[in-house]
């Protein structure tokens, strides 16, 4: 896949789920206090837009390089320990996202066998829980493409700010 079109993407799904969360809290809160009637499904319904954002938005921050890391390690052995620590890192991050996504799927898969409905809006709740697998699916891919971009030295340990 493509870094183009990952961004577009990645973006394009959490801002819509960002936006149509705003929206819909804002509504409702419109609705709840100006008219005095609230909503039954506004509240699920932004949670699981918020569910979605967070869980995309995660790969679409590695790519980004926006995560918080502790970089210690890094500061104190200097540039040559650096690439090597940063690289475990990655390796670490990629094994966690992989189980994360293997394990998903099998939680997806067990709620599509189930049946099980959210209350309010009464659509199938493996969708809700489907943003854990591509999210953390995308991030591994995203976390892969900068391991390569250190094995191919595009990236210089020796500034300050290196990652």
């Amino acid at each position: 896949m493509s870094k183009n079109f990952l961004d577009k993407v990645e973006g394009t799904v959490s801002s819509v789920c960002l936006g149509g969360m705003a929206l819909i809290i804002a509504v409702q809160v419109f609705q709840r206090y100006v008219l005095q009637s609230s909503l039954d499904w506004s509240e699920e319904l932004a949670r699981y837009l918020f569910i979605w954002s967070v869980y995309v938005g995660c790969s679409y921050a590695t790519q980004k390089d926006r995560h918080l890391e502790v970089t210690i390690l890094r500061n104190v052995f200097g540039p040559t320990i650096a690439k090597y620590v940063t690289l475990a890192a990655y390796v670490c991050t990629i094994g966690f996202c992989v189980c994360v996504t293997v394990w998903g799927f099998q939680m997806v898969d067990f709620l599509a066998g189930t049946g099980q409905k959210t209350p309010a809006l009464e659509i199938q709740m493996y969708w809700v829980f489907l943003s854990v697998p591509v999210g953390m699916g995308l991030m591994a891919i995203r976390t892969a493409q900068r391991v390569l971009s250190i094995l191919r030295g595009e990236v210089d340990f020796t500034s300050p700010s290196c990652k």
